[in-house]
């Protein structure tokens, strides 16, 4: 290492590194972290790549940011293929592929997630915690349009904010709950400076303004002031494609020059939505679509090994969550769910089901590549031990139904689940129902308590990727969360959650992440058998396209060939 690296790194580290950043460099030093590990943790704390690739160095290392892009011809119409959707447009409203995909092109986020759980400016520019991790300030892009025109600010910023968190209703709830924080907790400190006021420690929140969070979107102030007028004024945002036209089989968006990140290639984008996948595959077959943005690794087998086509397959977070009702029996005995959990093969799931495209689950939302999960004993399949188990809490003639929908490897997977159970004497049925019916509110009823995703005593329901685990603790786990379809209260998980959500430095999480990951071994409110590698697929004449594992469209760079 060079003495001037030397230098500037002490000079960082003693004038403008805070007690967070200094920490992060030691747990670097002293080997705790990798190069990846490391990169995730500093882009979170709003580090930036000048910083970063300084701090490499320093360790013999060197950075490497970006993708080198193809040639983009300009030009062209893009059509895409995905899901059909049933919920509103409106971005406090978001929860399908379908419409988030769609929202998510000319409506943008103060952050990006990349698909290496590394964060990247958007919107913002940079931001920085306080020592605490309950005051992050964001600094916004300038220079940067919405498509009406008018310029972006704070002003929007907080405005957007404010209005989502302020609805009942609101998705959004999942990632930022009240109980971290309030409208009124989103503050403008500058012209284009916005602090996030927390009520409680959160360490991984840049995470939480991403497009990971769909809902998150920027609208202009005078627009996020009206409720669910965001729509009816033509979807306005900032993103590189404005909307001209859309209804429920289709949407048509076209370029919008000023873009802030350049003019794009294309000059539209079609989306065409499916109600079923089979068709939308067959589409991409005869040459009707350009792209689909997901489908099971079962339908993409065909399309790889011909050069007219291009797969994309993305190692992630998602995972298909198999929730038992923890309220309701015959699963309010935790042995009988734990022994619904061992009858599970779980390599031999994924081989059959996901044709190898994903990783072992055990039960819980830590994924591998996450910084902060701690590898536990893996749960394996014993069918002689779930009969004991069942044997035990009177359960030996257990039946019971598997609600979910006809989407993807889901339908596979359940079908795996119903013959792996009856080896131990286990009798499910299945209850496949449409994407739309199985997300819609039952009756036009209240959505969070008649939904049977949310309601049903077994479901599986697909979670999309995160870059960090705190949405799926907070909102699936934690007691009262929004998205808690198991009903799971365990007041040590939830002592263990809050205490890891404000913790800064990696041990300390690891040391709670490890208390909830044996917790959810042992109570097994939720089984995880298996993480997704997220799959899409498109003609070879797509050029800078990735495959986004949330499902967003992102196409400010692609072009055709």
């Amino acid at each position: 290492m060079d003495r001037e690296t030397r230098r500037a790194v002490e000079e960082y580290r003693h004038s403008e590194a805070g007690p967070i950043e200094n920490n992060l460099i030691d747990e670097l030093v002293a080997g705790e972290l990798d190069r990846e590990e490391f990169v995730r943790r500093a882009t979170v704390f709003g580090l930036g790549a000048g910083t970063i690739g300084m701090l490499l160095r320093y360790m013999g290392d060197e950075p490497a940011f970006g993708a080198t892009l193809e040639p983009a011809k300009v030009g062209g119409t893009l059509r895409v293929g995905t899901v059909a959707y049933n919920s509103s447009l409106e971005p406090y409203g978001l929860r399908e592929a379908g419409s988030l995909g769609l929202a998510g092109i000319p409506g943008e986020y103060l952050t990006y997630t990349n698909n290496n759980l590394q964060l990247r400016p958007w919107l913002a520019t940079s931001w920085k915690p306080n020592k605490d991790l309950t005051v992050w300030t964001f600094q916004i892009r300038k220079g940067v349009k919405f498509h009406n025109g008018k310029t972006l600010t704070a002003d929007d910023v907080v405005a957007s904010f404010r209005q989502y968190l302020n609805q009942k209703s609101s998705q959004i709830l999942s990632a930022l709950p009240a109980t971290m924080i309030d409208p009124a907790g989103v503050v403008k400190t500058g012209p284009y400076s916005v602090q996030f006021r927390l009520k409680a420690p959160n360490n991984a929140f840049p995470y939480l303004v991403s497009q990971t969070t769909y809902q998150a979107i920027i609208q202009p102030a005078a627009i996020a002031a009206k409720l669910d007028s965001w729509v009816s004024s033509g979807m306005i945002g900032t993103g590189a494609f404005r909307l001209k036209s859309q209804n429920k089989q289709r949407a048509e968006l076209v370029r919008f020059n000023n873009y802030w990140g350049g003019r794009p290639p294309l000059d539209r984008v079609v989306i065409t939505f499916y109600t079923d996948p089979a068709p939308m595959v067959l589409a991409l077959r005869g040459g009707q679509l350009d792209v689909v943005v997901q489908m099971s690794p079962q339908q993409a087998r065909s399309f790889k090994n011909s050069s007219k086509y291009r797969v994309y397959t993305v190692p992630v977070s998602s995972h298909d969550m198999f929730g038992l009702r923890v309220d309701t029996d015959p699963f309010k005995d935790a042995r009988v769910r734990r022994a619904i959990a061992l009858t599970l093969n779980r390599p031999d799931i994924i081989n059959r089901v996901l044709l190898g495209a994903g990783a072992v689950g055990n039960d819980s939302p830590f994924f591998s590549k996450f910084p902060s999960s701690v590898p536990l004993p893996q749960r394996k399949q014993n069918i002689q031990q779930a009969k004991a188990l069942l044997s035990q809490a009177g359960q030996e003639n257990l039946k019971f139904t598997i609600t979910t929908h006809n989407q993807f490897d889901i339908p596979d997977y359940a079908a795996a689940i119903q013959a792996a159970a009856r080896q131990a004497g286990i009798t499910i049925d299945l209850d496949i129902m449409t994407y739309d019916d199985y997300y819609a509110a039952v009756g036009g009823g209240d959505y969070a308590t008649t939904t049977p995703w949310l309601n049903k005593p077994a479901t599986i329901t697909e979670y999309g990727a995160r870059g960090a685990p705190n949405l799926y603790i907070t909102a699936a786990y934690q007691t009262g969360g929004i998205w808690n379809a198991s009903r799971y209260s365990n007041a040590q998980f939830d002592s263990a959650a809050k205490a890891y959500l404000g913790s800064a430095d990696l041990k300390t999480q690891r040391k709670h992440a490890k208390t909830m990951e044996t917790l959810l071994l042992r109570d097994t409110p939720v089984i995880t058998a298996y993480f997704l590698a997220f799959t899409g697929a498109s003609s070879s004449k797509v050029r800078n396209y990735a495959a986004d594992p949330i499902s967003h469209i992102r196409v400010a760079k692609t072009s055709l060939a």
